[in-house]
Parts: C-alpha cells; sequence; structure tokens
C-alpha cells in the first residue's frame, strides 16, 4: 500500500513547502513590525480590548447562525443533539459576562433569552420532522422488502400480477413518494399512482392472493396515514422548520448587526491611530511581497508538476476510457491513479461479463429454459444463410401440445407450467445433434430447426419427437384424443438447391399449414409438407 500513496505524499510536501514560506513570511514581519510597538500600544490600551470583544460576540453569533442552519438540516437524532449541544454552548458563551459590551448589555440580553427560545421551539420542529421521516423511511423499507421476496421467489399464488405490465411503473411511482418536495407535486403522483392502481386491477385477471396484494397496497400508500399522507405531512414540518430556523437566523443576525454598528464607530477612531504606522508598516509590505513572489514562482513549479505528473496522465487515462480500451488494465504507473486505472479494467470486464448474460436472459424463455421466439428467429436467419450457401436441405418442426387448453382448465396453472417443462425437456432429449436448435414459439407451441435434414430424415425426427412427448405419460383426462399428454406437428422441409427465395416466413408459413393439419387430422400426429 505504500507505494499507491506516492501522490498524496507529494501533496502533502508540496503544501508543507508553501505553508513554511508562509511561516517564514509571517516571522519576518513580527520581527519587521517591533518599530511600531510603541503606535500600536496605545491603540492596544483603549481601543482593540473593546474591538476584540466585539469581534468575538460576532464570531460566537456568526457561529451560531451557522449551527442554526446545521441544526434546521439535520437528518438524525444524534447530529440534531450534538448541534443543540453546540448551540446551548454558544448561547452560554455569548451570555457570559466577559462577552459583554459596556453599553446595550440589557438589549443584547433580551435578544439571547428570545433566541434560546425560538432554538428550543426549532429543535422540537426538527425532533418530530426527524421521527416522521424515519417512521416513513421504515414503512417504505418493509414494503419494498416485502414486494422484493414475493417476487424475487416467484410465488405462484401471485402469479396473476407477477405478469402484469402495470405492476412495474407502479412500483417505480411508489418508489418516487419520498422523494417529492412540493406538495402538488406530491398529488399529482398520487393521482398517478390511483389510475396505475385501477389499471392494474382492469388489466390483470387477479387470482384473491393477488387482489388482497393490491388492496393492501392501496390502503399502504393512498390509505389514510399511508404513504402519500406521511410524506405530505413530513413536507409541512419540514416548512415549518425552515420557517422556524430562518426566523432563528434572522434573530442571530440583527444580533450580529448591532454588534458591528458598535463596532465600526469604535474602528473609525483607531484608524486615525493606525495611519501614523503606516510608514513603519510599508517596509514589511516590501518585503512580504518580495517572499510572496517567491512563494508563488514555487507554487507554478509544483502547479507545472503535477500537471505533467498527473493532469496529463489522467488525460491520457480518460481517452483510454472513452474508447474501452484494453490498454487500461497495463496502464503505466505505481500510485492512485494505475490503481484507478486497474479499478476501471475491473469495471469494464465486470461490464462485460454481465452484458453477455444480459443478452442470454434476453434470448431464453424463462418458463421452460430453452431459447424463446426471439432466439429462434435469430437462429433461423443464420440457418437459412447457411442453407442456401451449401444447398442444404433445411427442415422445421411446429409442435403444439394438444388440448393444451382443457389441460389448464382442468388441472390448473401450475400444472401446465409444469407440462410444459416436462415438454422442453422431452423435446431437447430428442434434438440430439449440436447443429440442430429446438425454442418456445409461444404459449404450447414448440419449434425445432433441423440442418441439413430431407424429408426422410425429417420424418424419423418428427416421430421422434411425437413419439417422446406421448412417452412422457402426462395424465389428461379431458383430452378427446388420448388419456395422456400427447403433441401435433407441422414438419416442413425446404430444399434450397433449385430455389433460393424460401424466407423465414414463407417456411414458417409452410410448417403452420401443416400442422393445422395434423390437428384437423385427429391431432397425436405428424404431418409433412415439402418445398422444392
Amino acid at each position: 500500500m505504500q507505494h499507491k500513496k506516492k501522490t498524496l505524499y507529494l501533496f502533502i510536501i508540496a503544501q508543507c513547502s508553501v505553508m513554511g514560506f508562509f511561516l517564514l513570511i509571517l516571522v519576518l514581519s513580527l520581527l519587521r513590525l517591533n518599530d511600531v510597538r510603541k503606535v500600536l500600544d496605545d491603540i492596544t490600551s483603549s481601543s482593540i480590548p473593546t474591538l476584540s470583544q466585539a469581534t468575538e460576540i460576532t464570531r460566537e453569533v456568526q457561529h451560531l447562525i451557522s449551527l442554526t442552519a446545521r441544526l434546521t438540516s439535520s437528518e438524525s437524532q444524534s447530529s440534531r443533539r450534538i448541534v443543540k449541544t453546540q448551540l446551548d454552548e454558544t448561547i452560554e458563551r455569548l451570555d457570559s459576562s466577559n462577552l459583554k459590551l459596556e453599553q446595550g448589555d440589557k438589549y443584547l440580553a433580551t435578544q439571547l433569552n428570545v433566541l434560546t427560545l425560538e432554538i428550543e421551539e426549532l429543535n422540537a420542529l426538527v425532533r418530530q420532522r426527524i421521527d416522521v421521516e424515519k417512521e416513513v423511511r421504515v414503512e417504505r423499507e418493509v414494503l419494498f422488502t416485502y414486494l422484493n421476496n414475493i417476487f424475487e421467489d416467484n410465488k405462484s399464488q401471485y402469479v396473476g400480477i407477477q405478469s402484469s405490465q402495470t405492476l412495474v411503473p407502479l412500483i417505480l411511482q411508489i418508489a418516487q413518494i419520498n422523494q417529492q418536495f412540493q406538495l402538488h407535486e406530491l398529488r399529482k403522483l398520487e393521482d398517478n399512482i390511483e389510475e396505475s392502481i385501477a389499471s392494474l386491477r382492469e388489466a390483470t385477471t387477479l387470482d384473491k392472493r393477488s387482489s388482497e396484494l393490491v388492496s393492501a397496497l392501496e390502503e399502504g400508500v393512498l390509505g389514510k396515514w399511508g404513504m402519500i399522507d406521511k410524506q405530505a405531512n413530513v413536507m409541512r414540518i419540514r416548512g415549518r422548520s425552515r420557517g422556524r430556523g430562518s426566523f432563528v437566523e434572522h434573530l442571530a443576525e440583527e444580533v450580529a448587526s448591532n454588534i458591528e454598528f458598535r463596532a465600526s464607530s469604535i474602528t473609525k477612531d483607531t484608524s486615525f491611530y493606525a495611519l501614523s504606522a503606516n510608514q513603519a508598516v510599508s517596509k514589511q509590505i516590501t518585503l512580504s511581497l518580495a517572499l510572496s513572489l517567491i512563494v508563488m514562482i514555487i507554487c507554478c513549479a509544483i502547479i507545472f508538476y503535477i500537471y505533467k505528473r498527473i493532469i496529463l496522465r489522467l488525460i491520457a487515462l480518460t481517452n483510454l476510457v472513452e474508447k474501452n480500451s484494453e490498454e487500461v488494465a497495463s496502464f503505466e504507473g505505481s500510485d492512485e491513479i494505475s490503481r484507478l486505472a486497474k479499478t476501471f479494467a475491473l469495471y469494464f470486464e465486470r461490464v462485460k461479463s454481465q452484458e453477455t448474460e444480459l443478452i442470454r436472459l434476453s434470448l431464453s424463455d424463462p418458463l421452460t429454459n430453452i431459447p424463446n421466439r426471439r432466439a429462434f428467429e435469430m437462429e433461423m436467419e443464420k440457418v437459412i444463410a447457411m442453407s442456401k450457401r451449401y444447398d442444404w436441405p433445411l427442415t422445421v418442426v411446429i409442435l403444439d401440445v394438444d388440448s393444451f387448453k382443457l389441460y389448464n382448465d382442468n388441472y390448473g396453472h401450475p400444472k401446465g407450467d409444469e407440462c410444459l417443462k416436462a415438454v422442453a425437456i422431452g423435446l431437447n432429449e430428442v434434438i440430439t445433434r449440436n447443429t440442430d436448435f429446438c425454442a418456445r414459439y409461444g404459449g404450447e407451441e414448440f419449434v425445432a430447426i433441423l440442418p441439413n435434414t430431407d424429408e426422410k430424415g425429417a420424418k424419423v425426427k418428427a416421430e421422434e419427437i411425437r413419439d417422446a412427448i406421448e412417452s412422457l405419460g402426462i395424465e389428461h383426462s379431458k383430452s378427446t384424443v388420448s388419456p395422456v399428454i400427447t403433441a401435433s406437428l407441422g414438419v416442413a422441409t425446404v430444399n434450397f438447391v433449385n430455389h433460393h427465395n424460401w424466407t423465414l416466413t414463407s417456411i414458417l408459413n409452410t410448417a403452420d399449414k401443416a400442422l393445422y393439419d395434423a390437428k384437423t387430422g385427429g391431432r397425436n400426429r405428424c404431418v409433412f409438407s415439402s418445398l422444392p
């Protein structure tokens, strides 16, 4: 770790060098100012003590204003208590006898009493605001943790609401509640959430558990003292605390203005005596300017070094990052910049892996874990191009589970999902060549691509697929074809030797027509169609 702090040490050395020169200037100035001590003695014996007291009071008042702003913006009870303690200490210092001016003590004491009362009221408002905001945050975290547990586990009793396209926008709208700081924007968001919940009920066939979840969600967000009402309450309390804080700041500024006014009259008297020391100080100014010039030259040298050593390297690193270059991983150096380059390299590697995973998920069917329709269409384009190039025959199989709607109605959707998973597994076991491809086409339909497969091979493979589905032995008492799950297959074989104009659409239409013939011809059979 020691070599990684090289740049930090460089900055520390540079800062210490500059501070050392400034200290040198200060020491020389003190030595030169010894000649004007007699003049300053007269000033310090009368005016300076009074000005010092006024300055100290002003500083404490300014500190009080700063602490008031910090108290108003406190986000936790611990920080509020710390700031409140500091405010009490500041008020106590202002109220002590050694900080009072000769005149206006009674007026200052009255102002401090008013400030103390106002600060107590402000503290109470801030305490109330923090408690309410904490309650709102806790409820929001509980709500989203509950929703996250439901939808990450893919619980079957919420399958109706999980498939709704309205749910994600609704959750995003709920997440925006705590980000609203204007009441009219909050009410507008409330209207949008009401519309989203209504749309969720209308657009989705909800089971009982999903309906109960939507109702609970509506009550927790829109009900009396729901998330919307509590956020509005937070806004009101925040507005009151800000108003109270501004009032306290104005009171403190009035105290500071009063002190500054009295100090200014003393300053005018003091300035007259200070003119006599002007000539003696002039020589010191000349010397200070000379030393300051030296310091500036040193600072310029440090800046030039930083430009060459840090800025240019940062620019080079930025260019590599913008180009997503692999050279980032081998960026030269052993300081924080090279460490940053290695961090970027790790980030690029992570992004690439995540991108690969996203592509895989976008081409996979979430239920059966086999490729989806999009992946099938992409694969078909490549296979058609390859078949045209090498004049290969191409076979496409469309499989439809017989009477699947009756199966769903009789056994329920969860059993229907298990059935589709089993069919996908059976199809995968039959489609064994590396060049073959199978996917879920939609609903209860599956497709298979058999490159370089003629009519004879297509008939064999199609019968194997049909027999494999029937051999699963999945009970289907409502089927008019068989007591177990069966499938109808439409098979289209395309020859590119004499005709290269077959497209994805034409091939699928041919296979789909064959599937229709298989279903109308009694189901649980294969119908073949060949394109010359």
